[in-house]
């Protein structure tokens, strides 16, 4: 069962289910996964960092994002986002996604 709008939105659940399937990430790669415009990513992340579950960092014109290791139940989020991740509706995105670093 695919809980859509579970944080507020339908894209931020799927920004949340990205970021916790791919670790550190940054928005150009999250908009690239779930076939948004960076401008929604962007203003999808700005509200999840408000409310504390997600932390970005800059660089240059970069931004970084991940879940908020300070968050109080960041384990408990982190393993149902995983789950939520594993649904078919997430699980194809994810042959998109560069295994490892260019060379």
């Amino acid at each position: 069962m695919v809980m859509a709008a579970l944080f507020g939105s339908d894209l931020r659940t799927d920004v949340l289910v990205a970021i916790a399937r791919l670790g550190t990430t940054f928005l150009s790669e999250l908009a690239r996964v779930l076939d948004r415009t960076p401008a929604e990513i962007l203003r999808a992340v700005s509200y999840l960092e408000k409310t504390g579950v997600v932390v970005s960092s800059r660089f240059g014109s970069t931004r970084r994002v991940e879940l908020n290791p300070r968050y109080p139940q960041r384990d408990e989020l982190y393993r149902l986002l995983l789950s939520m991740s594993e649904e078919p509706v997430y699980a194809k995105r994810w042959r998109s996604v560069r295994k490892r670093p260019r060379a």
